[in-house]
């Protein structure tokens, strides 16, 4: 080959226009990692609500299991949702949100070690496809009746290994650009209450994320081989692992919608905070009372864990850690401008508030002589904790959406959606826990009788759940249509609230009708 041919072949080479999916598996855009993140929690966001409404529909009269056919069934499906909707939904959602704002708001280029974001990325996205698929084969986490297959929960755990590995190193590239990328003259006490907050929960996640994923090693190595500790029954799998989806793990999982509430107020009030470092310290001391790796009650020896001291003062403790949170931010607005709150003011306020019900319902659920630990009750928290972080990252993506897209959204529709699902949360959450009250089991078709047949105590308070449930659904698919139009919509400002931290400092970056991210979504959709 000729000198003229090699170079007429480099530039041809050098010519070639990755396609639009090789452009969004190779890209190192901490914006479009954080864009994918976002888009696909809301996927399985959606999934996950649509799961919890039959398992509402269903609960109205367990008797006939006009639905399901099955109390396994009914258990897998009632299991999917708690699984999806934290760690498939509301933690990527999180983590998505963080990848594309953190950076800028601590004055860094881009996010550390950005191959190895968007590895965290594509390895969760997998994990999550992967661990749906095991649901629906009839794997899931094991059944109560020991009518799954074998295989397929071991599908399913496979999957939930890559969904915890995929997060856990997303969380790294997250934290170390906190740490070590921050912008000369910051310290960590003067970064943005968000990026704080997920400092600290993002901490809190990879002390506890890799326990249950050994809690799920455990399981899949006696599930498949010759039992050594007893973990891999069936009947006990989800035993094993739901330590994670309640108190006090669930507050780990909600701490950064303070930190969004944090950096809304101040901005929409015109007036910074009172004591920015009180609420470092308060945000702090949740995410300490947040570990919940050892609240485990299938290795209880002697006193239950639930009964020990550790897990009651916990429980209490965190309520006026919330509520003086709650005070402070009410105290900058009210000595703010004052004037119309914005919407995202408004649903991130209704966030908090929702955080603080779940731990108010956290700490009656520890008070002993009402025994409510197995009950409706421990559903109700994780709905009201999981509630608020997802109300919390609409206010977010209304907030940070200008300069995350570089586009506008219509405002009213993000905060008729916001409330929509703040009502729905609020229904779910107070019917469980009068549920709960009356005696109605977490799992309710473990008492047909008392939870959810025909004119049963408790069979009003599954209609009001079922209501909210479909609120819950209806704010969600109308946030994910308020995202939609933001990619059509007009050219955003480069500070549309008057911002004071860095994140305002430079321009959006605009997703222009060439982008790699719109060109996927109109690939899929044709």
């Amino acid at each position: 080959m000729t000198e003229t041919e090699t170079a007429a072949d480099t530039t041809r080479t050098g010519d070639v226009v990755p396609t639009a999916l090789e452009a969004a598996v190779t890209t190192t855009d901490h914006l479009r990692i954080g864009r994918a993140w976002i888009a696909s929690g809301v996927l399985f966001l959606v999934a996950s609500l649509v799961a919890g409404l039959l398992v509402s529909l269903e609960r109205m009269d367990l008797s006939g299991m006009a639905l399901f056919g099955s109390v396994d069934t009914l258990f897998r499906l009632w299991s999917a949702y708690r699984v999806g909707i934290v760690l498939l939904a509301v933690v990527p959602i999180i983590v998505g949100l963080a990848t594309a704002v953190v950076p800028l708001q601590v004055g860094a280029s881009s996010v550390v070690f950005p191959r190895a974001a968007s590895l965290g990325f594509w390895v969760w996205a997998m994990g999550a496809a992967i661990t749906v698929t095991g649901f629906l084969i009839d794997g899931g986490l094991g059944t109560p009746g020991g009518t799954s297959r074998t295989d397929a929960v071991a599908l399913t755990l496979l999957g939930l290994l890559m969904v915890i590995g995929g997060i856990c190193c997303s969380t790294v590239c997250i934290l170390t650009t906190i740490v070590a990328g921050r912008t000369g003259g910051m310290t960590l006490s003067r970064i943005p209450l968000f990026a704080w907050t997920v400092l600290v929960a993002g901490s809190i996640w990879l002390v506890t994320l890799p326990v249950l994923a050994a809690n799920a090693v455990l399981i899949y190595v006696d599930l498949s081989g010759r039992s050594a500790v007893a973990f891999g029954v069936e009947d006990t799998i989800w035993e094993q692992l739901s330590w994670a989806f309640s108190h006090p793990q669930v507050y780990a999982f909600a701490l950064p919608l303070v930190g969004i509430a944090g950096d809304i107020v101040p901005v929409a009030a015109r007036r910074r905070h009172g004591s920015h470092s009180t609420l470092l310290v308060l945000t702090a001391l949740i995410g300490l009372l947040s570990f919940g790796a050892y609240a485990q009650s299938a290795f209880d020896i002697g006193t239950p864990i639930r009964e020990q001291a550790i897990f009651v003062v916990e429980a209490f403790l965190i309520v006026p850690v919330v509520l003086a949170v709650l005070a402070g931010l009410v105290d900058t607005w009210r000595r703010g401008s004052g004037g119309r709150p914005p919407a995202p003011l408004v649903l991130s306020m209704l966030a908090v508030l929702l955080l603080l019900d779940g731990a108010i319902v956290g700490a009656i659920r520890a008070v002993s002589p009402l025994d409510l630990l197995e009950t409706s009750a421990t559903g109700a928290q994780m709905t009201f904790t999981i509630g608020g972080v997802l109300v919390a990252v609409m206010a977010g993506t209304l907030w940070w959406g200008d300069r995350i897209l570089g586009r506008v959204a219509p405002q009213g529709l993000g905060f008729v959606s916001g409330l929509s699902a703040a009502a729905g949360v609020t229904l779910i959450g107070v019917a469980d826990t009068i549920s709960g009250l009356l005696g109605m089991n977490d799992f309710t078709a473990g008492d047909a009788i008392g939870a959810g047949s025909p004119g049963s105590v408790v069979d009003i308070f599954n209609v009001v759940a079922v209501v909210g449930a479909a609120l819950l659904l209806v704010g969600v698919m109308g946030w994910g249509l308020t995202g939609l139009r933001r990619l059509r919509g007009a050219e955003a400002p480069a500070d549309p609230w008057g911002g004071h931290t860095l994140e305002w400092a430079t321009g959006p970056v605009e997703v222009t009708s060439d982008s790699p991210l719109l060109d996927v979504i109109a690939e899929v959709g044709s």
